[in-house]
């Protein structure tokens, strides 16, 4: 059946926790980030053994040959497109087991002349600093026929800092400004967040992941892996040919009743691509009613990641003005010993019109403050202090920071800080490069929908009530 979904329990996932590769996760995180303890490799031992036996398999016969839909669509690929054989790896250009995987491919591609293609998806790792930049910049070396030579390059190197991905720009031809206007731009964003979700949607949660006429393989094994497959695609196609399939349609033909999506049940993780409501109430915000795009975020104000967190919202507000909305929710960590009282402070200023003045006090501190540093930003932001004092000790103050933190708790936010955008989720002090790829989608979607009818202040509402449209798959 052509189209047909995949739904997986957790036990394939034993395959690509073991597999030799870069694991998908969010490397900015500190403790305050953490999870419940439990891995994907301890759910999936945990589960019984529910294969065939021998002899069952024996009788059964032929086993169907697991496929993915794998469209390449604009993707860099090298090699004919006639090829018998066609190897889509998923990629990050700062993962060791990537450069090795490149290498193996190099060395199928000389193996098999002619008869294997390679083609390249991004899956730039959030563990990796630099490498959602070297995607980018790899796309935008794309439009001016130089990826290979760029791609190569950066293979060959052992450093990815931002001034070693110029001196290679300069060796690889490619023209620099153009690089640059691209970049600040992210011209190329969309393809970039495509691949990604692409891959997120089969299952790749880490890299190097290959994926052999469909055939799934994850990381860098050794080459006979690779081989083995390689020679049953070619004697498949051999048949295919036989029955009259055009050889530039080789690829799509192996491809074409692939699964399209892998689901996980009972999975405990925040999918990247899941939108979810998050409503507002009355937390404080910055920027207008009609705003395209809201981030809310889950802070505390104790928490030196919020810090780098808040830093990143500034700046963005900076670069988008009004086109970005900030609301502020409370999720003060227990281990935090002024973190309560914090929140609980600056819920006081936001009855006195002063919050995002209180809030910005605190971080200025980058969360080394005591009681008396927050009695001293009150009266520094201007509060009235009989007030203030009165206030801090008013249980509506408690409930108005546990209703954050129940909402908190509802959406599996565990650790901060935890952003929505558009309630799209972001755990971590990611860089501004991953927040202002998801708000151009954002932007997109945003403008999409007032096309439709939309009213400004109806925006927030209708994108959080609208899941993300599947990922172009060429159909």
């Amino acid at each position: 059946m052509r189209g047909r979904p995949f739904v997986l329990l957790a036990l394939p996932l034993l395959a690509l926790s073991l597999g030799l590769g870069c694991p998908r996760g969010n490397g900015t995180l500190s403790p305050e980030g953490g999870d419940d303890g439990r891995s994907r490799v301890e759910d999936a031992l945990a589960l019984p053994s529910f294969g065939p036996s021998e002899g069952e398999a024996k009788r059964a016969g032929p086993v169907e040959i697991e496929r993915f839909y794998v469209p390449l669509l604009d993707s860099p690929a090298r090699g004919p497109t006639d090829a018998a054989v066609t190897v889509v790896m998923f990629s990050d250009f700062e993962c060791p087991y990537c450069q090795a995987g490149h290498e193996i491919l190099e060395q199928l591609r000389v193996r098999y002349p002619g008869a294997v293609r390679v083609a390249y998806k991004a899956f730039p790792l959030d563990m990796h600093p630099n490498a959602l930049t070297a995607a980018l910049l790899a796309r935008s070396a794309q439009t001016q026929d130089k990826f290979w030579e760029f791609h190569d390059r950066l293979f060959s190197q052992r450093s990815l800092e931002p001034d070693m991905l110029w001196r290679y720009a300069t060796q690889s031809g490619l023209d620099r400004e153009k690089l640059r206007r691209d970049l600040d731009a992210l011209a190329y964003g969309p393809e970039v967040s495509r691949d990604l979700r692409l891959g997120r949607r089969l299952g790749v949660s880490s890299t190097p992941t290959f994926f052999i006429n469909g055939r799934m393989l994850t990381g860098a094994r050794p080459l006979d892996e690779f081989e083995a497959l390689v020679e049953e695609e070619l004697v498949l196609a051999e048949r295919w040919l036989g029955q009259g399939v055009p050889p530039e349609q080789l690829y799509e033909h192996a491809i074409r009743d692939g699964y399209r999506k892998v689901v996980y049940t009972n999975d405990r993780r925040s999918d990247p691509d899941a939108v979810v409501p998050v409503p507002l109430g009355g937390s404080p915000r910055l920027g207008p009613d009609d705003a395209p795009v809201t981030i809310v975020e889950f802070g505390d104000f104790e928490c030196p990641y919020c810090v780098r967190g808040n830093a990143t919202m500034m700046a963005l507000r900076e670069r988008y003005g009004d086109r970005v909305r900030l609301v502020y929710k409370h999720s003060p960590l227990a281990f935090h010993s002024h973190a309560f009282v914090a929140a609980r402070a600056t819920v006081a200023a936001h009855a006195q019109g002063k919050f995002w003045a209180f809030h910005d006090a605190l971080y200025a501190r980058r969360a080394d403050f005591d009681e008396e540093d927050i009695q001293a930003i009150a009266k520094e932001v201007g509060l009235d202090m009989k007030k203030f004092r009165k206030a801090m000790t008013s249980l509506e103050l408690d409930r108005a920071i546990e209703e954050d933190l129940s909402l908190a708790m509802s959406l599996g936010v565990s650790g901060t800080p935890a952003f929505y955008v558009n309630g799209r989720a972001v755990h971590g002090a990611q860089p501004e490069l991953v927040f202002r790829l998801m708000i151009e989608e954002e932007l997109e979607r945003a403008a999409a929908a007032r096309a439709r009818g939309v009213a400004g202040t109806e925006l927030y509402e209708t994108l959080t009530h609208t899941p993300l449209a599947d990922a172009p798959v060429g159909d």
